[in-house]
């Protein structure tokens, strides 16, 4: 949408985006890439230099942002085909088909969590030059990676694994070098590990990796430099690391205690749970080749009992949730990210207009525009999505994707079957250049 243009979305139910019940019978002015006014139906002016979209009771609410994802990863089974599955190249154009799914979503933003090879990077790029479709990006650093829990490193590993995909990084010294390197490429968070995982070879999640002084290092670095640092975090013992060490997000979280809690919401530290990723491999790890014994030695069992108690407290104490989990795995392929929102709603018990504000308001502040985005209100950015049905009301609409009809970045059509009506030749006139770039129509 050019500066001058301006989109009545007309006679629509609006989902704030900020936990609360969605409001029927309203209209959205979007004036060039902010919207402008949400006011009553009736109230909506029924000329002026505007172009009017009639939406029919439509819902609109926020673009979602995704908290946590590999856009790489597609469909990997094992640690070292998250890596080697496919040859850089490949997995490039793997990311950018995910990109574009995100839009057909309703994910108008997301933040990465470990990028191979720097591909978050040259995908932000892409996008802001037109040259794929794509949503707003958050770029996240390749995975800083330890060969093992201290005390038990192995120097080896850092020769045999290629610094370009993930670098092992067991000398102090090197953290300062390759998280600085990082930031100039591009990276606007850091990935690090405080704690293994139960399907790491090299630590499980009641270990740790990362030191304490690591991470403090680490987190002083990308501060400095303008960046923000989130920890792989399932353990407690690395939960305590990573928040004594100042990081801005903890992953998983999947065995933090209520004194945990208390300190991540003093602190106003993001948490980008985990239900989805181990509840769909322990259900659905065989038809990828795990064995039954495999997949009942993990603890994941125990860690999904952790995550479903924490999570309502948690939101009575106001952490920051923001979901997205692990998605790029077999078990969790991308474009099912409607499916891990669902399940919060089912299994956690979250009500679905709480379950939403994860995804917008909390999810734009991940992404660094919490003041910007994530809101259906005046002046927040026009990242918008029109579904058939309020998702407030029933959450799996999310799922449904029929029952997507657009997606708005900076009130521009980017994806959906039914795209505003055309300006007048006036705005039609606008050149080409103008008018062709990352938020072309789809």
């Amino acid at each position: 949408m050019t500066a001058d243009r301006r989109l009545l979305l007309h006679d629509v139910t609006v989902q704030e985006g900020l936990g609360r019940a969605s409001l029927p019978a309203r209209s959205v002015l979007v004036a060039g890439d902010r919207v402008e006014a949400v006011l009553p139906a009736a109230e909506a002016p029924s000329d002026g230099d505007f172009v009017r979209w009639e939406l029919g009771g439509a819902t609109v609410m926020p673009g979602m942002t995704l908290g946590h994802t590999h856009i790489a990863y597609a469909d990997v089974t094992t640690g070292r085909e998250t890596l080697f599955k496919y040859r850089v190249p490949e997995a490039a154009l793997h990311a950018a088909r995910h990109c574009a799914g995100l839009l057909e979503c309703g994910y108008t933003a997301f933040v990465g969590a470990g990028s191979v090879a720097g591909i978050d990077m040259a995908l932000k790029n892409a996008v802001e030059a037109g040259v794929i479709r794509g949503p707003r990006i958050t770029p996240c650093s390749r995975d800083l990676m330890v060969s093992g829990p201290p005390g038990r490193r192995s120097p080896g590993l850092k020769q045999r694994m290629p610094r370009e995909l993930m670098p092992v990084v067991d000398v102090l010294g090197d953290l300062v070098t390759y998280t600085e390197e990082e930031i100039d490429q591009g990276a606007e968070i850091i990935k690090v590990f405080s704690s293994g995982d139960d399907t790491f070879p090299n630590a499980r999640s009641d270990e740790l990796l990362f030191t304490r002084e690591e991470l403090t290092t680490v987190v002083e670095v990308a501060h400095r430099r303008g960046a923000r640092v989130r920890a792989h975090s399932r353990g407690l013992e690395g939960i305590r690391n990573a928040l004594a060490a100042g990081v801005d997000v903890i992953d998983h979280a999947t065995y933090a205690d209520d004194a945990a809690l208390d300190l991540i919401a003093e602190r106003g530290v993001f948490v980008v749970p985990s239900l989805f990723q181990p509840d769909r491999l322990l259900a659905l790890g065989e038809r990828f080749g795990k064995a039954p014994d495999y997949l009942e030695a993990l603890d994941f069992k125990d860690e999904i009992a952790n995550t479903l108690r924490f999570l309502p407290k948690a939101e009575r104490l106001g952490l920051k949730i923001v979901p997205g989990d692990d998605f790029g795995f077999a078990w969790t392929p991308h474009g099912t990210y409607a499916d891990e929102l669902v399940m919060y709603v089912e299994r956690a018990g979250i009500a679905p207009e709480t379950v939403i504000k994860w995804a917008c308001a909390n999810g734009a502040e991940l992404a660094g525009r919490g003041g910007d985005a994530g809101v259906v209100a005046p002046g927040r950015l026009a990242d918008l999505v029109v579904w058939d049905r309020d998702p407030a009301a029933d959450l799996t609409v999310l799922q449904d994707r029929g029952a997507l009809r657009s997606v708005l970045i900076g009130g521009r059509h980017v994806a959906g079957p039914v795209a505003p009506p055309s300006p007048s030749p006036s705005w039609s006139a606008v050149p080409a250049a103008v008018r062709g770039g990352h938020l072309a129509p789809a």
